[in-house]
């Protein structure tokens, strides 16, 4: 009774640590190293009683290189949107964090239960479903992005 005990312990903690690990170096990938592929950083603000009325934005490619370099500078009517693509452009690198979370715990359960001897498609389509969502959010957050500046 004590070694089963002991094996369920083990994996549970197991499982603990590698979550604690996935969340670690994507949060490094994702904000200290701001590795955004297919992306977009801001690397410039013209500001006007602390509110943007201009900014620099630098398209990225599918390595995380810069690719171009937009100015968006919207109409005076329209400067509530500059505000708007700042706090957009800071808020990627959340959804790039869980978008790589979610690759990395993937990953894991795949090889976990591949191990254990379930079938590999059942287990790659199960542990799909969180990559799948967490890459619509990010889509979803890029296309926002791109919205804004054309």
């Amino acid at each position: 009774m004590k070694t089963n005990e002991n094996k369920t312990w083990k994996r549970k903690l197991g499982y603990a640590g590698f979550v604690l690990a996935a969340f670690g170096l994507s949060y490094f990938l994702a904000c200290s190293l701001s590795y955004t592929p297919l992306g977009y950083d801001a690397v410039g603000f013209k500001m006007v009683n602390e509110d943007f009325t201009a900014v620099t934005v630098e398209k990225n490619n599918a390595f995380g290189m810069t690719e171009e370099t937009v100015m968006y500078d919207p109409p005076e009517e329209d400067q509530w949107k500059a505000n708007m693509l700042v706090d957009q452009l800071n808020d990627q690198s959340i959804h790039y964090w869980l978008f790589f979370t979610s690759i990395f715990a993937a990953l894991y359960w795949v090889a976990v239960d591949v191990k254990k001897g379930e079938s590999v498609r059942k287990t790659i389509l199960y542990s799909s479903f969180g990559v799948v969502l967490t890459g619509l959010s990010l889509m979803d957050q890029l296309y926002d992005i791109k919205d804004i500046l054309s």
